[in-house]
């Protein structure tokens, strides 16, 4: 069956059946199918049975002791299984945030005139004179390590711009570089860093190349990043007019690229360098946030070897209004799901409010995916729009389908907004007092929760759908729109 749900299908469903068993309750509820990018809502008619049902599979990020927990639950019964499924839903209620208690450190090194300090500003959202911005156009370096938290987020997210020399203390000079004798002085906090990038402008000295890879047998990822491409662009531009009557920007790319990789290997990196690692950027805050040349694919890769947890304190707190990452950011809000949807099955229902791992995801979701009041303010004035007809236009899509005055309960309106095209009553979602039967396949076994449990998982996906075409709407008006 191309269905994932957890209960009995009626007839006339195309679904393969089994024999009809005496049904518990019945209620209408969506079917999450995967065939299409995003996935489409199927709505079906649904009767649950004590005795035979077809699970629902659950996917998502899910770590040994969950699965430990999950098995379980699969594997008990009676009293038992309620006392170990109230664990889990504490245990999920505690985990909707605990990604706030996770930090990240990302590792930053190259020559002076590399553009790291016009990259450090702009992946935190900084402007060079703002407050707690790194000092820019300095052109020399220095002996010392640079902490930049991300002003957002301070403790959880901070930026680390590492020397590429060794100076004699007091003196100023530059001896011969020694990899031990820096791995004595940084090594401790390079150890600390889960991502390592090694900045270029063309040139990158033996120094940098032998931290980098020093970094990589840590067991860190490294990442190269030839920054400045705004201005290898202008430049081939006026010294090379006719380039661009065969050529292409991507071409212009791909021929840096190589000759970043090629330079790698004639100053002594070791080893194999996967051109997939190696991107061409511009580290003006414009093109960051906008998501210019390679960004886009430099914040997906920047992110692949982070915890599920780690990877939503940079999506949540490094801003991107980029349409190129939009889907990834779902990605990583679907593997979290389970949790949310599993706290929010918790405890009893309050009339007129939705549980609160629902409202925490709502405005979660919102953040990463650049659509708060701040974040549309921001956008507003890179792209010279007016502020309040940006938010207009996110809120006309964002509360498509909302009955009534919103007021100031703006996730309620959009949950009620939902449930309707659903065609359920939020508390027929919420309130339904019987149990069914999910798949885990990472556990290969079944089990028991709630029955509002998978209505609200297929809720919640709804729900990030909708933010997904909001946002990739308000960017597409936004930019296209632009007065430049």
């Amino acid at each position: 069956s191309q269905f994932t749900t957890c209960v009995h299908l009626c007839a006339g469903c195309s679904a393969k059946r089994g024999p009809v068993a005496r049904p518990v309750y019945t209620t209408t509820i969506y079917s999450y199918t995967r065939r299409s990018q995003y996935g489409k809502l199927v709505k079906l008619s649904a009767m649950a049975s004590q005795t035979e049902t077809q699970p629902q599979e659950i996917f998502g990020d899910i770590n040994g002791k969950e699965q430990e927990m999950l098995t379980n639950l699969a594997a008990a019964g009676g009293a038992k299984k309620a006392e170990i499924l109230k664990k889990i839903q504490e245990y999920a209620a505690e985990r909707v945030e605990a990604w706030k208690h996770q930090k990240v450190y990302v590792g930053i090194v190259g020559d002076p005139g590399a553009g790291k300090s016009t990259f450090i500003n702009s992946i935190r959202g900084l402007k060079p004179k703002a407050p707690g911005a790194a000092e820019v156009g300095l052109g020399h370096t220095t002996s010392v390590v640079t902490e930049y938290p991300h002003p957002a987020r301070p403790e959880s997210l901070v930026f680390v711009d590492f020397p590429g020399v060794l100076l004699k203390k007091g003196t100023g000079e530059e001896p011969d570089f020694n990899i031990q004798q820096y791995l004595d002085e940084f090594g401790e906090k390079m150890d600390q860093c889960h991502v390592f990038l090694v900045f270029s402008s063309g040139r990158i000295q033996h120094n940098a190349v032998q931290i980098g890879m020093k970094a990589r047998d840590m067991g860190k990822k490294v990442l190269f990043v030839r920054s400045q491409f705004d201005v290898d662009l202008d430049k081939r531009q006026n010294d090379d007019p006719d380039y661009f009557d065969d050529h292409t920007e991507a071409d212009l790319r791909e021929e840096l690229r190589q000759d970043y990789i090629r330079v790698l290997n004639e100053v002594g990196w070791e080893g194999e360098v996967d051109p997939r690692d190696v991107f061409i950027i511009s580290g003006r805050l414009r093109n960051v946030s906008e998501g210019s040349w390679d960004i886009p694919k430099f914040r997906k890769v920047m992110i692949e070897g982070l915890s599920a947890l780690q990877k939503m304190v940079v999506i949540n707190t490094c801003r991107d209004f980029s349409q190129n990452t939009i889907k990834e950011r779902g990605d990583i809000y679907r593997s979290y799901v389970w949790k949310v949807a599993m706290a929010a099955t918790a405890g009893s229902f309050v009339p007129f409010a939705i549980p609160g791992a629902i409202g925490i995801a709502y405005n979660q979701y919102k953040e990463g995916f650049g659509l708060t009041e701040d974040a549309v303010e921001q956008l507003a004035k890179m792209t010279n729009k007016s502020p309040e007809d940006l938010k207009q236009f996110l809120s006309s899509n964002l509360l498509a389908g909302a009955r009534g005055s919103v007021g100031e309960n703006e996730a309620l309106a959009v949950v009620q907004a939902l449930c309707d095209e659903m065609g359920i009553t939020l508390t027929t979602a919420i309130a339904v007092d019987q149990v069914v039967n999910l798949a885990f396949p990472v556990i290969g076994a079944l089990v028991t929760a709630p029955v509002s449990f998978p209505i609200t998982y297929t809720l919640l996906y709804a729900l990030i759908s909708r933010m997904e075409n909001c946002a990739s709407d308000l960017f597409d008006y936004a930019f296209r729109e632009s007065v430049v």
